[in-house]
């Protein structure tokens, strides 16, 4: 987004071999993305000073590229503000730069860079993160795009590579890399006692302020005995141009007045003013020449940006577990979890995950059958923990198992209907789907063309597409369904798009029209705001065939609604419509396809989804540059409203703010005005006068208005990228889908956003669950969670009708999708993989040596328990050598007994596939006990050990003689 006339300057002085600085007004900031061919961006702080709360990790990296780059004498155009540029920063005598290539010593030790400014994380994935990991390094340096990983052979330098944020998997392989300050504020000990002897000026009692370094995040100038700014930087020729100059002391005016409005106490105003930076003075002590341009707030689009990261699909962390939390195993039912223990046995050392029953009763469970355990979700206040004495457990299993199947039968019969109904095949026109693949001006993620591929696929089939898309908002389902639209078209078909909301129906109006018109497609849209009569003819038109694709809200669901050829029905947001709204568009013809689409699908879609008697497409990957909403939770002040809305406005973004009570608005309306007059605020909702919403809408997306007020009509279908605040301040009112599609309009771009959920009364035991959990899983992507979290915290819908809930709430809903998976496969509904042999399990018994991963390498202990988690559920031996291979690429090499595991782990799948349900090693023999339906062949037992007996009665085959084991058994599965 950049004003026209700026962008021409910025090009002309591009053609000048030499540096230069374009000021421009503070309220501009979020408007413009770094145009890298013309210019770098040197943004201010987006934090007021004092505030608990760090930079953002994206800002600090523009700022240190920046200060990068001049120190390299690179000839570039800086766009800037007159607040940042006034802004102290590191001078450049104290800006280190180290450059180190492989076979160097690495002198960077963990306490030097948190000292170089860089924060230590178990995870890298912002930039001035870091990890250490046994003998391996993660550093994400602000110069780069992606994180550099350090592999050491004690202190020597032996792999350097750049690894993908998203799978934490390497991508290409450095021979060098330059290391700079993670920020702006350094902590080497000369800086710290400049901060503390400057600190001590100002006041003898300590304990008068709070003095803790981390509030001094946007005053880096308290750290360095030098006052200097980007000033210091410039080469002597560079050009300073301001644009607008009223325009630009006027805000700059306003924004210190805002931070000093922060200050909260006289100390923090002098600290504030004689560390931040400089004044307007400045501008009579520097040479600059002034321009007149309209800055305008215009859309542009990006280039696409090539996307490096690797196929992944993340585990949904079923398994992350607390000390206390209840866990069911499959043998010995509900218990509670208590931790990890190394044991050390006659074999070797193990490590234990350690169960505790009824009368206190205790199992350990080893960390190689994690496959048997799981997290209990259900309703905890009904369960009660097992006991291990008696068969309770083993009859609540089989009676919860006699009742799936009893439902089965009835489902197979709606199910073999389904399978034997024709469905109507789209083959579309590849020549004309190829253009259209090519007119999106992004990459598509990799979830994204995986999804695609899946729908397009289900279109050709003979049977109709039942599938649901999920992912978060902006994470790009739209795209997917505008290609299974355009197959549907150039198929010769008509399409229907339902959509919850006026707004949201129209914004996929917006996008279809945009991609489609080109091509020909004709889009119509019927919400609400059309007229009776404007109706009736857009009905005619559908019934003649006229229109390829109808987008609308609940209109679409009128009976005079009759469509010719009808190919594809698409259910967006489908957690708001009722089944029997859904069913409606079945009638309309044979073998219609469906795809339903939500960020947080319902319960009943989701256990469908899970069961497979409905097909899920998943996007979980998010958008290149997205970053994790900042979530607060907290009771409702106006101190904490106006601090919020001024930080966002200060960088120049939009605020939405949602309350819920359409009769409270008006007086709330005029409370926010006196709170915050500096800013221009828009008010919507359902019973808005149909102009009146159409005009402040337009006015928020174009810029006009900073605050948009709402109700929750604005829950679906906002995609501003320039409101990265929300703020709702009836939070207790919401359930979890709602909150996290109101979290959804903000942060979808790549600036930090912020979601306020405040609340007026005392929370119930409910409400404060719900917004724990909205609070807790924070990264992009975490929809499939919450629904999870949500049936925790709800209990559950039916899946297979609502008598179902108590058997659900009695094993747990892990446990309970496996025993259904199974009964899904026993009855053909579902499939087993080729060449696997998923329901069954190889024991491997009498194994010598350690097989732990030690705390040393992997020093996290859930990160272990998700390591020994996926290695017990991996079905073939590619999946845990693909397991295998990232441990090594994140935690470096091997050590013996990790290694060992491997080895073990790719024996048991082998000999699982081969039908062995059990391995026993013995001092001098190995017995393999085989399924009743297998008959071994002998020949290649024999030829790798002295002898070899099998014994069909038993079906137990015991070789002799094999002095290694592990070899022995690497040899007959090779």
């Amino acid at each position: 987004m950049v004003s026209n006339e700026l962008l021409s300057f910025l090009k002309s002085l591009k053609k000048e071999n030499k540096q230069h600085i374009i000021i421009i007004p503070d309220n501009y900031y979020n408007w413009f993305d770094e145009y890298e061919d013309y210019f770098m961006f040197y943004p201010d702080f987006d934090i007021f000073p004092f505030e608990n709360l760090d930079v953002s990790p994206n800002i600090k990296a523009q700022r240190i590229k920046v200060l990068y780059s001049l120190i390299k004498k690179e000839q570039i155009s800086i766009l800037t503000t007159l607040s940042s540029l006034c802004r102290f920063t590191i001078p450049m005598k104290d800006f280190l730069i180290k450059k180190y290539k492989v076979n160097d010593d690495l002198d960077l030790f963990t306490d030097e860079l948190y000292k170089f400014g860089y924060l230590l994380t178990e995870e890298v994935n912002s930039p001035g993160e870091y990890a250490k990991r046994g003998f391996v390094r993660d550093i994400f340096i602000p110069i780069y795009e992606e994180p550099i990983r350090i592999e050491l052979f004690d202190t020597q330098i032996d792999r350097i590579t750049l690894f993908d944020t998203f799978s934490q998997r390497s991508i290409n392989k450095l021979e060098e890399f330059e290391i700079v300050p993670g920020s702006e504020i350094q902590k080497f000990n000369n800086n710290i006692d400049i901060f503390q002897e400057r600190i001590m000026r100002f006041f003898s009692d300590t304990n008068e302020f709070d003095i803790s370094i981390d509030i001094f995040n946007s005053i880096p100038g308290i750290f360095y005995k030098d006052k200097n700014t980007i000033l210091s930087y410039l080469n002597r020729d560079c050009d300073i141009y301001i644009v607008n100059k009223q325009e630009v002391i006027k805000s700059f005016v306003e924004k210190e007045r805002e931070n000093l409005e922060m200050c909260d106490n006289d100390l923090k105003k002098r600290i504030y003013k004689a560390y931040s930076g400089h004044t307007l003075e400045i501008l009579n002590k520097i040479e600059y020449k002034e321009i007149d341009l309209k800055l305008e707030k215009v859309y542009f689009k990006k280039s696409k940006k090539e996307d490096n990261r690797i196929d992944f699909i993340p585990l949904l962390d079923w398994e992350d577990l607390k000390e206390g939390d209840l866990v069911v195993h499959e043998d010995y039912g509900v218990g509670i979890y208590l931790g990890v223990n190394k044991v050390e046995t006659n074999l070797g050392l193990r490590e234990y995950i350690t169960l505790e029953y009824a009368n206190n009763a205790k199992v350990y469970v080893p960390v190689g059958r994690l496959d048997k355990l799981s997290k209990y979700i259900g309703d905890s206040t009904t369960v009660t923990i097992s006991s291990l004495n008696g068969k309770k457990w083993k009859a609540t299993k089989k009676k919860v198992n006699e009742e799936i199947r009893k439902k089965i039968k009835e489902l197979l019969q709606i199910y073999v209907l389904r399978e034997n109904q024709q469905g109507i095949q789209l083959f579309g026109d590849k020549e004309l789907e190829d253009k259209f693949r090519e007119s999106f001006p992004y990459i598509e993620t990799p979830d994204q063309e995986r999804s695609i591929r899946e729908i397009l696929e289900d279109l050709e089939s003979p049977k109709p597409m039942d599938r649901l898309l999920a992912g978060d908002s902006g994470f790009g389902k739209t795209e997917v369904a505008m290609r299974a639209a355009f197959r549907t078209v150039v198929s010769n078909y008509q399409v229907l798009l339902l959509a919850p909301t006026t707004i949201l129906a129209s914004q996929h109006y917006e996008s279809f029209k945009e991609r489609m018109e080109p091509f020909g497609v004709k889009i119509e849209l019927l919400t609400r705001h059309k007229t009776s009569k404007e109706k009736e003819i857009i009905f005619e038109k559908i019934k003649n065939g006229e229109i390829d694709i109808i987008i609308g809200t609940h209109a679409l669901l009128s009976d005079l609604l009759q469509i010719r050829r009808l190919g594809l029905v698409i259910i967006d947001e489908e957690q708001r419509f009722g089944v029997m709204q859904k069913e409606k568009f079945k009638k309309l013809g044979e073998g219609i396809n469906f795809l339903m689409m939500s960020a947080t699908p319902i319960p009943r879609t989701l256990y469908m989804s899970i069961s497979g008697l409905r097909e899920i497409s998943t996007i979980s990957t998010p958008p290149l540059g997205r970053l994790p909403i900042q979530t607060f939770v907290g009771k409702y002040s106006d101190k904490l409203v106006r601090t919020a809305v001024l930080r966002e406005k200060a960088r120049g973004g939009q605020i939405i703010y949602i309350h819920n009570r359409i009769q409270e608005l008006e007086n709330i309306y005029k409370k926010l005005q006196n709170l915050i007059p500096e800013v221009k605020i828009g008010l919507v909702h359902g019973n808005s006068h149909k102009n009146d919403f159409i005009k402040t809408m337009n006015d928020f997306y174009a810029g006009k208005i900073d605050l948009l007020f709402s109700t929750t009509i604005l829950e679906n279908g906002i995609d501003i990228p320039n409101a990265n605040t929300l703020i709702v301040d009836d939070a207790e009112r919401y359930g979890i889908a709602q909150l996290y599609q109101l979290k959804g309009r903000v942060g979808r771009s790549n600036k930090r956003a912020f979601a306020y959920f405040l609340y007026k009364k005392e929370l119930t035991p409910e409400a404060k669950k719900r917004l724990e959990a909205i609070k807790q899983y924070n990264e992009p992507g975490s929809g499939l969670k919450l629904s999870l979290r949500d049936m925790e915290i709800r209990g559950y819908g039916d899946l297979l009708g609502i008598e179902q809930k108590g058997h659900i709430n009695s094993v747990g809903l892990h446990l309970y999708k496996e025993m259904l998976n199974k009964a899904l496969v026993e009855y053909g509904i579902k499939e087993i993989e080729e060449h696997t042999r998923p329901l069954s399990y190889t024991e491997i018994k009498g194994i010598k040596g350690s097989i732990v991963i030690p705390e040393e390498y992997v020093p996290n202990s859930i990160e272990r328990m998700r390591i020994y988690r996926r290695i017990a559920v991996s079905r073939t031996p590619e999946e845990v050598e693909d397991i295998k291979k990232e441990v090594r690429d994140r935690y470096g090499k091997l050590p013996q007994e990790v290694e060992r595991l491997f080895k073990y782990a790719i024996i048991r799948v082998k000999a699982n596939m081969e039908g062995i349900k059990e391995i026993e090693i013995g001092d001098s023999f190995i017995t393999f006990k085989f399924s009743d339906d297998v008959k071994p062949s002998i020949d290649k037992f024999n030829k790798y050990s002295r002898r070899a007996f099998y014994y069909p009665n038993s079906q137990e085959l015991i070789a002799y003689g094999p002095k290694d084991d592990i070899e022995y058994m690497e040899n007959i599965f090779s």
